[in-house]
């Protein structure tokens, strides 16, 4: 299909801005919402770490030496998404320090700060969203795309974490919409190296780079003649390869060895992670087929995915002279059939992210068809965009909780509590609410403890400024026995016997969304409704 009118693109490139805009103002207005994450605190840490080095040592910071001590306890993931949040944490600490005051607890790394670099970088997902559907499918079909980015609920929670999935889904839909434009370049060896800009930051960002290349192949044999296909291909790859090496200094040194090492983090040196999955717990290579398919199906809203059922339908019409949905389509495919394999698969949709954006383009696609369809019609249109709104009800009514939002294919959250899936994973629902509760009722320096911990010090990094204050420190699930208040995180399939047994006990509060909980707090022998 061909690119909208010039004076078209225009009105659409003010209205990719202004959709981009007002996701940031919507992630930067509920930034400190949810829980500390696990992850937050893994990833900040190296960022902040990178730049006081610089900071510090300025081109001194890429000697051998300091490159093994900056990179040598992170490298198992390239440090652009870390770079990025350690700016956000310096940058933005000093604002931290005037609105809650000094991070006494985490220690110093001041994580919420961090969290706006996913809310800025979310924000330029949606306007390119915005802009790519606009420009294919008209104005309407480009706001629809972005707005439906926006209002998937896991989608916009992950926007809110100071942790590299954000940064993925933004730096590898940004390199597949480049290449697709350049392959139709006029100039497509030049275009494709520019390109391949854009696949070096994706492979800055993490792993998930690597499945760009035949994506890339794919799609560029396609489009050109094969003289002019090898070049453009030749040059996108340099181009790529060149920029994730520049980017990442750890690979400066003993390069052959470090390379093999990092992709040998993905494989068997790795934590296993367990998942419970229709009431089993699994661990995280097998996990059934179907995991990955039913977190796609239930994790966005059904009128959305309506949307793309009918962007999917004027795709397949259309496929003569336009291929970018299907390219949309089978990468979306690509992603959900690799993460039916052994390839390690848990926390939800979290490790396949990348499909939404793409599926919201679609759904930009099936809400353009039906626009324009009902040109003329206007009581009609307004219906449509009524319909759309609605389906911002389970981002809001999920809130801050929205990485335990499930679609009525499930029957919400009570059908996935009923069927056995994973109510929560990331320690999110362990929010301020609780914590205030905890802060409220307990005295001064009482011995409290988190369960389940997934990572050392995570109970410390759950603690806000307020319970530090009256000297109570969350501890790690080990000190639980030892503790006469504990809140636990309703990730079941790391529950220990002695959480199950707490848990049927009257709690002092829950956290609780579609009646189902998702954190409480208890304490030993003094429970209260």
């Amino acid at each position: 299909m061909s690119l909208a009118p010039r004076t078209e693109f225009w009105t659409v490139h003010r209205a990719s801005w202004a959709m981009g805009l007002f996701a940031l103002l919507a992630v930067l207005l509920t930034i400190g919402d949810p829980g500390i994450t696990m992850d937050e605190p893994l990833d900040v840490r190296p960022g902040r770490t990178y730049v006081e080095t610089l900071m510090a040592r300025g081109l001194g910071f890429f000697e051998r030496d300091t490159v093994n001590r900056v990179f040598r306890d992170n490298a198992e993931h390239p440090p652009l998404g870390r770079w990025l949040l350690g700016i956000a944490s310096k940058g933005c600490q000093p604002i931290e320090l005037i609105v809650l005051g000094k991070d006494t607890t985490n220690p110093g790394l001041y994580l919420r700060s961090g969290r706006v670099a996913p809310a800025v970088c979310f924000a330029i997902l949606v306007g390119l969203v915005t802009s790519t559907a606009g420009r294919r499918y008209g104005r309407a079909g480009g706001i629809a795309a972005g707005f439906a980015l926006i209002i998937m609920p896991r989608v916009f929670a992950h926007a809110h974490f100071g942790a590299l999935d954000t940064f993925v889904a933004l730096f590898w839909t940004w390199a597949l919409l480049r290449l697709v434009g350049a392959a139709d370049a006029e100039r497509p060896v030049r275009a494709m190296a520019w390109a391949g800009v854009f696949w070096g930051l994706a492979l800055l960002t993490k792993i998930h780079g690597w499945l760009l290349p035949p994506v890339a192949l794919a799609w560029t044999l396609s489009r050109l003649p094969i003289r002019k296909a090898v070049p453009a291909l030749a040059a996108w790859t340099a181009v790529g390869l060149l920029v994730f090496v520049a980017g990442w200094p750890w690979l400066w040194y003993d390069s052959w060895d470090r390379l093999v090492g990092y992709f040998a983090t993905t494989g068997a040196k790795r934590t296993t992670t367990f998942v419970q999955y229709f009431g089993r717990v699994y661990a995280d290579r097998d996990v059934p087929w179907h995991y990955p398919w039913v977190y796609f199906a239930a994790t966005v809203p059904l009128g959305l995915h309506a949307l793309g059922a009918i962007g999917v339908y004027h795709g397949i019409r259309e496929r003569a002279h336009d291929r970018f949905p299907f390219l949309l389509l089978g990468t979306i495919a690509g992603f959900l059939a690799l993460f039916s394999t052994r390839v390690p698969v848990y926390d939800g949709e979290r490790l396949f992210l990348v499909v939404f954006p793409l599926w919201a383009i679609v759904i930009g696609r099936g809400f353009g068809a039906i626009w324009d369809d009902l040109d003329g019609r206007r009581w009609l249109r307004r219906a449509l965009i009524a319909a759309t709104l609605a389906q911002a009800a389970g981002v809001v009514l999920i809130h801050p909780l929205g990485l335990s939002y499930y679609n009525a294919l499930v029957g919400g959250l009570r059908g996935a509590e009923r069927l056995g899936l994973e109510l929560t994973y990331w320690g999110d629902a362990v929010n301020g609410d609780l914590l205030t509760t905890l802060a409220d009722l307990a005295p001064d320096d009482a011995p409290a403890a988190l369960a389940p911990t997934l990572v050392p010090q995570q109970g410390i990094v759950a603690t806000t400024r307020r319970l530090a204050r009256r000297g109570i420190v969350l501890r790690d699930e080990d000190a639980v026995g030892r503790s006469e208040w504990i809140v636990v995180s309703r990730r079941e399939a790391y529950w220990k016997p002695e959480i199950r047994a707490l848990v049927i006990q009257p709690p002092v509060r829950l956290i609780v969304r579609d009646g189902v909980w998702l954190s409480g707090l208890w304490r030993r022998g003094a429970g209260h409704h």
